[in-house]
């Protein structure tokens, strides 16, 4: 009755290749993601989804226990999600076809640049992990200018 599929909680390719941060994040934690999005993500508000990914980060931030650092971290995560949602659209606005189906140089460059900015952000964002403490994450960020804040907006 069980599989791999029960009790896996990582996709390493899905979060480190994947080129897009919604996918990237997805990839990781997928068993606590589920039950965010069952649980959290669906009850909020769909015409607001700004609002609905703050709320469930701000869940998945209570999970992960009380330290600020991370707290601002998840927090940042909805500003990223829009943000990306927002160049998709440009983009499939200005060439009349989504990023995943563009081809030819345009296109791998584009997608490239995606999953260069992904991976920026994910370490950018990681710093509220590995200094737990607001004000040690703050430190950091303003060291570098909030410049993975400044980008996404």
């Amino acid at each position: 009755q069980w599989d791999f599929q029960t009790i896996r909680t990582v996709d390493p390719w899905g979060t480190e290749w994947g080129r897009s941060f919604r996918g990237g994040l997805r990839g990781w934690n997928m068993t606590v993601q589920w039950w965010l999005a069952a649980y959290v993500h669906r009850r909020g508000p769909r015409q607001y989804p700004l609002i609905r990914n703050a709320w469930t980060m701000l869940a998945s931030a209570y999970w992960h226990g009380l330290h600020g650092g991370q707290h601002l971290a998840f927090l940042s995560v909805p500003l990223w999600l829009a943000a990306e949602a927002a160049a998709e659209g440009a983009l499939e606005g200005h060439f009349g076809v989504p990023l995943e189906k563009m081809g030819g140089w345009k296109g791998s460059l584009f997608r490239g640049i995606q999953w260069f900015l992904k991976m920026r952000a994910f370490e950018y964002l990681s710093m509220g992990f590995v200094l737990r403490g607001a004000a040690e994450t703050l430190q950091f960020w303003a060291s570098v200018h909030f410049c993975l804040h400044i980008v996404p907006l």
